[in-house]
């Protein structure tokens, strides 16, 4: 990754995004975590940085304004990235090669077996992955050195998502798994709950 000089501002609980040493980085917790805007930003950083193909998924989406395209171009914003970026009507395209693609895995799965070549797979709204989109999802990420990030708001213990990271086997091998909430946000508002 080449040097590059932003100001990004990422509660402790994700900084290990930026390390490389891991396979499944899951983040997990109730609203005000700070999950999407960390990650999102985490993601925009390296990208701007080095040529990674990044795949945001979410299980469900209709359309790209059910995406995180629009949280990504807010952190390019956000981090003054703009000249590294060019906002496209399908993509987020790093001038580097790289770029972000917007996915929607329950109606087609088996158009994700083409993303064989990402570096980082980001499913959003995890809990909502059904056992088949995980089992499609991470053989498909085998490119070396890839990786799959995972977010979520758990709602019941039985999700796929929660088997997969918080069940009784355990997590996966090389795993980061992380409950945050809004204690772990700095930044969140102080607004009474």
């Amino acid at each position: 990754m080449s040097e590059l000089s932003v100001d990004v501002q990422i509660p402790v609980a994700f900084l290990e995004l930026f390390n490389t040493d891991w396979r499944d980085a899951a983040f997990y917790g109730g609203r005000g975590g700070a999950k999407s805007h960390s990650i999102g930003g985490a993601l925009v950083v390296q990208a701007a940085a080095s040529p990674l193909r990044v795949v945001c998924a979410r299980e469900i989406q209709d359309s790209l304004k059910d995406s995180v395209k629009q949280l990504v171009e807010d952190k390019i914003s956000d981090y003054g990235l703009q000249d590294h970026f060019e906002a496209l009507r399908d993509e987020t395209r790093a001038k580097n090669g790289g770029g972000f693609i917007y996915k929607g895995v329950w109606r087609n799965p088996d158009a994700l077996k083409s993303l064989e070549g990402a570096d980082i797979f980001w499913g959003e709204e995890a809990n909502r992955f059904s056992a088949r989109s995980i089992r499609l999802i991470r053989p498909t990420m085998r490119k070396p050195g890839s990786r799959m990030i995972w977010s979520w708001n758990p709602e019941f213990d039985h999700d796929p998502i929660d088997r997969l990271f918080r069940g009784p086997a355990g997590p996966p091998p090389n795993s980061i798994v992380r409950e945050v909430s809004w204690r772990d946000n700095p930044f969140f508002a102080d607004t009474p709950l």
